[in-house]
């Protein structure tokens, strides 16, 4: 496990820093800088050139100066987020300060007009209290968080990316109460969730395998501000059409700051669940018995330490050239675990007796076939049954697999009787401690030039009580202890510089860095320690760190078996992008011009998510000549019915390079109107692998000509036929009028695949040979212009007019073209059907099997979206602004995965698509040929294609009234109506299968399951001594959507309306349940949409109630309570109103729509507590989490 190690941390992150400020890096940023303009006049209104204007840092000192121009403006291209004094000063008028200009990330900041009184120049108008302006120099929306909103507002999980669900436009996929762990937790203004860009002091900080994951994270006490940027923002931005999360971490000041926090979570101070409780009560609604929690704890501990770096006498006496601000966090964390039953087995199996063995339903199965004696083996015929020593269902001791065995005993032994096929329960917590380091830097040798350094440390070693399955080192069921190691780096270097009093430079080099690694924590796991390096490999080299093979034994009469997924681990992922920027900003009469170039690497080498280590599925199989009924002796005679091997294990390394530049201007056209407008170029390239190991399937460079040729189903005698007289065929002789015999013809099994010598790579390409090195069309050179405006309404800023539009395209996620690593010819999945692992030979070795392919469309588009904005603002009471808006998106070219070789749309009905040696059936289809046959492209099975075919649109009214943190007090409201539809949700929603255009826009356009027509959002801190209140509403709103997503063509009919989808009673969420009818054969989904019903609505209050003492001169201690779900409003979010799945509507028959499976039967008594339209999920109880934080 493991444990901090202080000194060592921070001697650490010295050196790193060190070595960051004198590397020659190549990185990147998106920087933090805003600027700051305003006009000086006289009190008759009279513009003032000349005046001297001084901005002035109250935390560092140091100090920008500028002078008015002929029309009395002035400008501060470039400015550090900070609070500042402005300083207006001219012979003849009295000087006038203003003390609280506060200027966040990117501010486009219009101090206003600063009136000058008559006066001698000695004289002073200061003026102290803090002014909230409105954004009068630019069109984008854009929303900032400060120090104060982050530092009160309850953070439920401490999380970041929590923030986010405060800014207009802005929806979590989080419903229940989970923490926004990374960027792609929440969509932004109908945007998909991995279209969000995240930076940290300007330095990208984005996986950019799922354009989401963190590189590096730091905790919300580094954090000076947190902005988004949500629609029609300037041309200095790129890479993502989402929103543009920009975080600052905090500086050091010219005086000595830090403090020490504790926060703490225990799961015995919350309340507990609706559900739990429920369970409390008698059958049927419940279970007669009160569940618990399960035990959680968390305690989040930390602390920071900034101010100034200075030599008395020596160096930096002023203290206002080098500060440094230090940070670092600690997580220790218990998170709750839900109980996982599975079957394993028994202590009688694990030795060959499955004497006392029973089925799913808890029923005896002593019946173990024993294939060689050919007799049956059933409850009525015992003879060709294993009974050693006349105990039926015992194997002899010479008929059982030592290594199939030794199989079941990797297995935990049963704790469990009280389950109809279980016998294993467990609930073990995963223990997850996590270190976050940061130090910057900040270094101004002279009043023009500032060098920042920041270096940032995550590390989180994490064991996993249950692992992760899709890494290859996970189960779902039965403990499995993995050690899941994730260190994360950032590291930044910046310069920012005054040229000329009108002309600025900034530079920013980036990188940042992550890799997960897993490592398996059972001995019993590895090959050699489980006894299980005798299990035969078809391809030895591509074993891996000896792991076991991946046995499946759930399916058939053990449906609940617990197993352990161990055929492509240890998985390999690591991450590093490597970014440069340069911005070059020029002030000339009107105008406020900026020029800048940005370029991005990223390299991520990642193994392949296949079967390298081997797949071996024992589960019983009727069609298995040597099946024995039952998965576990199967594992113990070595029977298995597939066995699967990829022929390598692989790495591919894959990269892209982004180079964009921009020009933009700022234009005061007139006094009342400002023009902000420019026009930014891409040039990228795909995502690619630079050891040109993947392959690409190309569907018009397939050839019917050369199709592959498949077995097909005929009788060796009369027709129909089944059993051993059924037979495959190479089509080639049934063309030839050749009459099927035993020589001619191959085992029933081998139907449907390839004849040997077949074409098996038609249209298939690996990387160089045949195709470009990249698999996909070259790189996209894209032209993406920008615009903006405002005009002053009433002339003096306190009611504007604003607006903007801008065409912005993404830079797609990496596993778009992850899984062509697993393409023909590159790696090859071998596999073998119905056999004994005692005898390869003696196996259905298939040397040709159908491929499942994984492409990506060979023209390469990035996603494209128009976005537009147009609004008006204004000045209220008290510092109080109002804002109203109507925004809008339309996006093109999204990434879209469909099935483009599935079976055709009703080919299963057409007589010439029937098998001729089954015999013909009532039911419609029931006789068609195999899939394989009937595909469109021949030889091969399954090809899941990825292109750039999605498309959506987004429309919303946003309002709010917002008053910015001044004099203890902060206050946001908003209310958001919306409407998002597209034909897909995300990157890996699978469409409609072979579809036109028609049939997508027809079937599958729809609400977007983010779609969320209300969302109403209130906090506000209030500070009143000696107490402080924080009050927050996170959101109010309709939540996800119901209805058939992603099974278009067993969509159900919707003959009248069902309602809404909820209702106050648990029970009953659907009004009218008999709207619902089965679809019939030959249905393509079109009777009904995508979606027509909505999960309940959703409300939550979080508050916060805080004292603070004083403990000695400067020094400060809090202590805080929050309370999340503050009233534990029962808050339904899920219901068993499913129309495709588990919790899916039973119909009687095709015929007779009639319900079978709602909470009440036909008398109207209630029978079941989990029926079709009764809720099965709630969002989380009242939490609490104590705070104590020491300041000085």
């Amino acid at each position: 496990m493991f444990v901090p190690r202080r000194s060592l941390a921070v001697g650490t992150a010295l050196v790193a820093l060190v070595f960051l400020l004198a590397a020659p890096l190549s990185l990147h940023a998106q920087t933090t800088s805003a600027s700051v303009s305003g006009t000086v006049k006289d009190a008759q209104g009279g513009v003032l050139p000349g005046a001297t204007v001084t901005l002035t840092s109250r935390t560092q000192g140091n100090a920008l100066s500028a002078h008015s121009d002929d029309e009395g403006r002035f400008v501060f291209p470039i400015v550090r987020p900070d609070t500042y004094t402005l300083q207006v000063k001219m012979q003849g008028f009295k000087t006038v300060e203003r003390t609280n200009l506060v200027v966040n990330a990117n501010d486009r900041l219009s101090a206003g007009v600063i009136s000058l009184e008559v006066g001698g120049i000695e004289e002073n108008v200061s003026v102290s209290a803090r002014v909230s302006e409105l954004q009068v120099e630019s069109g984008e929306r854009s929303f900032t968080l400060e120090n104060e909103a982050l530092k009160n507002i309850a953070n439920n999980g401490r999380a970041l990316f929590n923030f986010a669900n405060l800014v207009p436009g802005v929806l979590s996929n989080n419903i229940a109460g989970v923490e926004n762990a990374q960027v792609s937790s929440f969509t932004v203004n109908g945007q998909r969730p991995n279209s969000n860009n995240m930076t940290i002091d300007g330095v990208a900080n984005i996986d950019t395998g799922d354009n989401g994951g963190n590189m590096a994270t730091t905790n919300i006490d580094a954090v000076a501000e947190f902005k988004i940027l949500t629609n029609a923002y300037q041309a200095e931005y790129g890479r993502a059409v989402g929103g543009q999360l920009q975080v600052v971490t905090k500086s050091g000041t010219q005086a000595f700051h830090g403090s020490g926090y504790w926060y703490g979570r225990r799961s015995d101070w919350n309340a507990n669940s609706w559900t739990n409780k429920r369970a409390a009560a008698a059958p049927p609604v419940g279970a007669g018995a009160l569940i618990t929690p399960p035990k959680a704890k968390r305690n989040d501990y930390g602390y920071t330490l900034g101010g100034p770096v200075y030599i008395p006498g020596v160096f930096n006496e002023e203290k206002k050239k080098l500060f440094f601000f230090w940070s670092q966090e600690f997580e220790r964390r218990q998170d709750p675990a839900s109980e996982r039953q599975a079957r394993v087995p028994t202590a009688l199996e694990r030795k060959g007796d499955f004497s006392q063995s029973v089925d799913n339903n808890g029923n005896p199965f002593p019946y173990i076939r024993d294939s060689q004696t050919g007799l049956p083996c059933t409850a009525a015929d015992t003879r060709g049954c294993f009974q050693d020593g006349g105990v039926l269902g015992r194997i002899p001791q010479n008929r059982l697999y030592a290594p199939g065995i030794a199989a079941l005993n990797i297995f935990p032994t049963a704790n469990f009787t009280g389950g109809s096929g279980i016998n294993f329960t467990s609930q073990n917590p995963n223990i997850a401690p996590r270190r976050e380091d940061l130090l910057r830097l900040d270094f101004q040798p002279t009043d023009k030039w500032r060098v920042t350094g920041r270096y940032m440390n995550t590390q989180e070693n994490i064991v996993q009580a249950y692992g992760t399955t899709w890494a290859g080192n996970g189960s779902d069921q039965l403990p499995m202890p993995v050690l899941f190691l994730h260190p994360g780096k950032n590291y930044l270097l910046s310069a920012t510089g005054i040229l000329n009093p009108s002309m600025s430079l900034e530079v920013s080099l980036g990188r940042a860095h992550n890799s997960l690694n897993y490592q398996l924590q059972m001995p019993n796991l590895y090959r050699t320690a489980a006894g299980l390096a005798a299990v035969p490999l078809l391809f030895p080299d591509a074993l891996q760190a000896d792991y076991i093979p991946y046995f499946i034994f759930r399916g058939g009469r053990t449906g609940n078996a617990g197993q352990y997924q161990t055929d492509r681990g240890p998985f390999t992922n690591e991450n590093t992008t490597n970014d440069a920027l340069a911005n070059l900003s020029k002030v000339w009469g009107r105008h406020s011009s900026k020029f800048g170039v940005y370029f991005q690497k990223s390299y991520k080498p990642q193994s392949l998510f296949a079967s390298f280590n081997s797949q071996i599925d024992f589960v019983d199989d009727a069609n298995n000549p040597f099946d024995t009924g039952y998965s576990y002796a199967n594992a113990a005679t070595g029977v298995f019915r597939t066995y699967t091997q990829a022929n390598k294990f692989a790495v591919p390394q894959w990269i892209y390079k982004n180079l964009e530049w921009y020009g933009q201007d700022n234009w005061k056209a007139t006094r009342k109107l400002t023009l902000d407008y420019g026009v930014r170029f891409y040039y990228l390239t795909p995502q690619w692998d630079q050891t040109l190991q993947a392959s690409n399937f190309l569907p018009d460079q397939f050839s019917a000509a050369q199709a592959a040729k498949l077995f097909r189903p005929v009788c060796v005698g009369a027709y129909p036929c089944s059993g051993a007289n059924r037979r495959g065929m190479d089509p080639t002789l049934i063309n030839a009028g050749v009459t099927p015999t035993a020589n001619n013809t191959v085992a029933e099994r081998f139907i449907g695949r390839l004849v040997p010598g077949s074409n098996r790579f038609n249209g298939t390409f690996q990387a160089g040979q045949g195709i470009d090195d990249q698999l996909q069309k070259g790189n996209a050179f894209r032209v993406s212009p920008r615009f903006g405006f405002t005009y002053d309404i009433s002339g003096n800023q306190t009611m504007i007019a604003r607006g903007g539009f801008g065409i912005f395209y993404d830079r797609p996620q990496g596993n778009q073209v992850f899984d062509m690593i697993t393409n023909a010819p590159g790696v090859l999945v071998s596999a073998l059907q119905w056999g004994g692992l005692q005898d390869f030979t003696a196996a259905g070795g298939d040397p040709n099997p159908t491929l499942t392919l994984n492409p990506s469309a060979f023209d390469f588009k990035p996603p494209k979206v128009y976005q537009w904005n147009v609004g008006v603002q204004r000045k209220l009471w008290s510092n109080f602004m109002f804002d109203l808006a109507y925004i809008g998106s339309k996006s093109t070219d999204l990434l879209r995965q469909s099935q483009i070789n599935a079976v055709p749309r009703g080919a299963k009905f057409l007589p010439q698509n029937q098998d001729p040696t089954r015999a013909p059936s009532a039911t419609p289809g029931a006789t068609a040929l195999p899939d394989d046959l009937l595909r469109p492209y021949p030889g091969y099975g399954g090809i899941r294609m990825w292109d750039y075919s999605g498309y959506g649109n987004y429309h919303a009214l946003q309002t709010g009234i917002t008053r910015r943190f001044d004099k203890g007090f902060m206050f946001s409201a908003f209310y958001v109506w919306s409407k998002a539809l597209t034909i897909n949700n995300d990157d890996f929603t699978a469409g409609l299968p072979n579809a036109t255009k028609d049939e997508i826009k027809r079937l599958d356009y729809s609400y977007a399951s983010y779609d969320r027509p209300h969302n109403f959002v209130v906090n506000f801190i209030y500070q009143t001594p000696p107490y402080r209140v924080t009050f927050s509403i996170p959101g109010i709103g309709n939540a996800n959507l119901i209805g058939n997503d992603g099974n278009p063509g067993a969509r159900v009919v919707v003959t009248c309306n069902p309602g809404k989808g909820w209702s106050n009673d648990p029970y009953k969420q659907i009004d009218h349940p008999e709207c619902f009818a089965p679809p019939q054969p030959g249905s393509d989904g079109s009777e009904s949409a995508r979606y027509f019903l909505r999960n309940p609505p959703i409300n939550n209050l979080d508050l916060s109630l805080a004292k603070k003492f004083i403990v000695g001169k400067g020094i400060g201690l809090e202590v805080r309570l929050d309370a999340f779900n503050a009233l534990n409003h029962t808050q339904f979010i899920a219901s068993s109103s499913g129309l495709n799945g588990a919790s899916s509507v039973s119909f009687r028959s095709l015929t007779d729509p009639t319900i079978t499976n709602l909470p009440t039967d036909a008398n109207g008594n209630f029978v079941r507590n989990n029926g079709f339209g009764a809720i099965q999920g709630v969002a989380a109880p009242r939490q609490l989490q104590l705070v104590t934080r020491l300041t000085f």
